[in-house]
């Protein structure tokens, strides 16, 4: 998988010096090594993405970094789906409306989301209240939803200091999720995108 790794610092290199672009991705493999060019796609999306935008000042990903993921994603051989891709269609489940101004559902939505895999914690806020539910110490997740709305993300996640910060906006509030670095990113945002806000459905 050598040219996969040298595309990748070729393309990385453009924007930050070659030995920062090779230790940013010595660090990434260290992480998970790629066995497959859709696996090497999802790392740079889902992993070194992250990393790299704390480092640039890009609000989304250059062309020449989403041009590399659709290259790998074509030479994915179709009929060979990913394990995880296909149990994540079998998982595929319809959008579910949550109402966070209901105390209860709050809660009950905050406990369901803090069984899912490397979540250490969840925070459910609405206009008139919120639930939190943490396995350490409260993260301050407040901080970042004014900034989120304002640049009108559907979804966004970030690495934080070893953690995955993930943010739903909904309606008058959001939804936060704190899970560790090694946690499925692609399984925390279809668990999140999958909630639509109550006050939409009923219009």
């Amino acid at each position: 998988m050598a040219s996969h790794e040298e595309s990748l610092l070729q393309v990385l290199s453009q924007y930050i010096s070659p030995r920062a672009a090779g230790n940013l991705v010595r660090r990434t493999l260290a992480q998970r090594m790629p066995t497959s060019p859709a696996e090497w796609a999802r790392l740079l999306e889902e992993t070194l993405w992250p990393e790299l935008s704390r480092l640039l000042p890009f609000q989304e990903m250059p062309p020449e970094l989403k041009a590399l993921v659709r290259e790998w994603r074509e030479q994915a051989p179709f009929p060979v789906a990913e394990a995880e891709a296909s149990e994540a269609e079998e998982e595929e489940l319809p959008l579910e409306a949550v109402d966070l101004e209901d105390p209860s559902a709050r809660q009950q939505l905050a406990r369901r989301l803090a069984r899912l895999e490397g979540v250490t914690g969840v925070v459910v806020a609405g206009k008139s209240g919120k639930e939190e539910l943490f396995s350490g110490d409260p993260v301050p997740l407040d901080l970042a939803y004014p900034l989120l709305r304002r640049q009108g993300y559907g979804v966004f996640y970030a690495l934080l200091e070893g953690e995955i910060v993930a943010l739903r906006p909904l309606a008058q509030g959001y939804i936060g999720l704190l899970a560790r670095k090694e946690a499925n990113i692609g399984r925390l945002l279809h668990a999140l995108r999958r909630l639509i806000s109550l006050a939409e459905v009923s219009g």
